[in-house]
């Protein structure tokens, strides 16, 4: 499952790219049930539903019956944090050891959140208030790019 969310981040990452490189305002990808929508007219909004059976649908309904089916999250969210530069996101302060967030995580002002490393430069980004982290855009090692959201606190 990490593995194939990993991918589906590099083909985000990918996606974004050529879109900003081609000057694309709005793009709709499909495939093996994964369907992701980038519009860039819609300040920086993305969506990404998968298509299920109709068996699956019900299962998945069950287990989440009271939960509210979509939760969007864009950068213009008041506790959004988004990147300062572009380079590579690190969530934890070395190899091995524990990310610095998780879901669900309760954070303190001043905490730190992510370590971009943009030109040899190790920067780190700390938690702009106390809160919940309910949303994180970043992969171990992948590349960010500059305003991308990165975190989310409530």
């Amino acid at each position: 499952m990490k593995d194939n969310h990993s991918k589906n981040f590099k083909l985000i990452s990918e996606l974004s790219e050529l879109m900003t490189k081609e000057k694309i305002s709005s793009l709709v990808y499909e495939v093996s049930g994964l369907k992701l929508k980038i519009d860039k007219n819609e300040s920086n909004q993305f969506k990404i539903e998968n298509k299920n059976t109709e068996q699956e649908d019900n299962l998945l309904n069950e287990r989440n019956s009271g939960v509210l089916d979509k939760i969007e999250y864009t950068s213009d969210h008041p506790g959004s944090i988004k990147s300062p530069m572009v380079g590579t996101a690190y969530a934890s302060p070395e190899p091995g050891k524990s990310p610095f967030i998780r879901i669900g995580d309760q954070v303190n002002k001043g905490q730190p959140l992510v370590i971009i490393e943009a030109m040899k430069v190790m920067n780190t980004i700390n938690a702009e208030k106390n809160g919940k982290v309910v949303f994180i855009g970043f992969e171990d090692g992948q590349p960010v790019e500059f305003d991308q959201l990165l975190v989310i606190i409530e």
